[in-house]
């Protein structure tokens, strides 16, 4: 009950009205420069953490600019589909070719004798051969079912490319073997050899009697004419640079015999990556721009109005996008030449018509523009790290202002704790001033009885 408060039973004033108010009177300037301190660093974060979000996506559109291969890739395309896939790398030289599938490549199959699925079939070893390499695999009597025969050949450590199955049709079932890889270098052999110890006269000897049931075949293109032949039905670098991926034989005496193959500069994802390029600056500026505006009209500004960080920002980046490249080569020496021309607003737009052109004209030289050591993805990564990078201006700004932040949540738990004091401070010397008045109050009592029992002069009292 030490801490109940109640009102004053001297002077019969609301103490804790008083406490309250003066309680009150004391914690309400601080808690409103508490809030706007505050309210001024989230601001301050929220803007800067905004800026630097549009400028790590800017940062993103230069990299797949800056880097060389964005100008190497290479497009494929094909007259006839379905017969074969091709990709492309930088290595490759555009033109055309005349494609012809004449064989798929195939993997080795044999099957063995029909036995029965589920009767041991004893003891024994079975030797497989891939083309020049054998492996051997010992079979146990208890464990020497269709099923467990392909089981210890497919889980075998040192097996060399042959898996094995049990396949059933009307005839009975039998271990079908297969190579791994297809062509004629991978072809198999079986032998066995067996303890003739099988359940109802089983042998391990059937396994090793084998029929062929597909062939090992090359893969066999002809490439304007020129025959090509590959132990599989991928192809690489027969035309440098490409990968080819057999799918279908072309029939020769059909209409279309050929397939053509066409390869060139990969001129869309480039265009793609300029136009991505373009927006995410825009981003960037139009960010600065409302972050640091100025509206006299209502005469409210943005939280970064008069901020020397985002003039500094948009005035290099201007100057960057304006000067020309050291390193490139006539008619592509700035991003003017691209039809990428600056706004009054700052922001940047795109001709999309003059780039095509330049797209089909001048691709190569579009690369160095953007990719060369000192070209305009170098010059603008080098200044997004200024700012964004670990220890760019933004970062630095970002973390001082969380310290701050940090150090005002503190200022605002000790202010918190001494409030606490402050109004049981407040308690007591209010209280003790009832008590004051109470004591007072008693002493007067006193002495307005003592006068009015004091005698008269004339010896009556009225």
């Amino acid at each position: 009950m030490g801490d109940l408060k109640l009102p004053g039973v001297g002077s019969g004033f609301p103490i804790q009205n008083f406490v309250d108010i003066t309680v009150k009177a004391e914690r309400a300037p601080k808690e409103q420069q508490l809030a706007r301190r505050a309210n001024d660093i989230e601001v301050q974060l929220s803007a800067y953490g905004g800026l630097k979000g549009v400028l790590d996506e800017f940062k993103t559109s230069l990299k797949k600019l800056g880097e060389e291969e964005a100008f190497q890739k290479r497009s494929t395309s094909l007259s006839e589909s379905g017969f074969v896939s091709a990709k492309a790398d930088k290595n490759a030289v555009a033109g055309s070719y005349n494609l012809q599938v004449i064989q798929l490549a195939q993997a080795h199959k044999l099957g063995s004798e029909a036995v029965a699925p589920d009767k041991a079939l004893g003891s024994g070893s079975l030797t497989m051969g891939v083309g020049d390499e054998s492996f051997t695999v010992n079979i146990d009597k208890d464990k020497s079912s269709l099923a467990d025969v392909a089981a210890a050949i497919n889980n075998a450590e040192d097996n060399k490319g042959v898996r094995a199955t049990v396949i059933t049709d009307d005839a009975g079932s039998r271990l079908v073997y297969f190579a791994d890889k297809t062509g004629e270098e991978s072809q198999i052999s079986v032998s066995s050899i067996s303890n003739n110890d099988g359940e109802d006269g089983n042998s391990l000897a059937a396994l090793g009697v084998t029929n062929e049931i597909q062939a090992a075949k090359n893969a066999n293109i002809t490439i304007d004419g020129a025959s090509v032949t590959s132990q599989s039905n991928e192809i690489k670098d027969a035309i440098a640079g490409v990968t080819l991926d057999l799918k279908k034989i072309n029939d020769a005496t059909g209409d279309k015999p050929n397939t053509k193959l066409t390869i060139g500069y990969d001129k869309s994802a480039v265009e793609g990556n300029l136009k991505g390029f373009v927006e995410s600056f825009n981003k960037v500026v139009n960010t600065i721009n409302q972050l640091s505006s100025y509206n006299p009209e209502t005469e409210r500004a943005g939280p970064l109005n008069g901020d020397g960080t985002a003039r500094n920002l948009n005035s290099k980046i201007r100057q960057l996008l304006s000067e020309s490249v050291e390193g490139a080569v006539a008619p592509i020496k700035s991003l003017t030449d691209l039809g990428i021309t600056t706004k009054q607003d700052g922001t940047i737009e795109l001709d999309n018509d003059l780039l095509k052109k330049q797209l089909t004209d001048n691709f190569d030289k579009i690369g160095l523009l953007f990719s060369s050591e000192k070209g305009v993805s170098s010059k603008l990564d080098t200044l997004m790290e200024e700012f964004v990078g670990k220890e760019g201006i933004l970062t630095n700004k970002n973390e001082s202002l969380n310290e701050q932040m940090k150090k005002l949540e503190k200022e605002a738990d000790t202010f918190s704790e001494y409030m606490v004091n402050f109004e049981q401070r407040t308690y007591k010397q209010f209280s003790a001033m009832d008590m004051a008045v109470a004591q007072m109050n008693q002493q007067l009592s006193s002495v307005i009885s003592a006068f009015e029992n004091m005698p008269t002069f004339g010896g009556n009292k009225k």
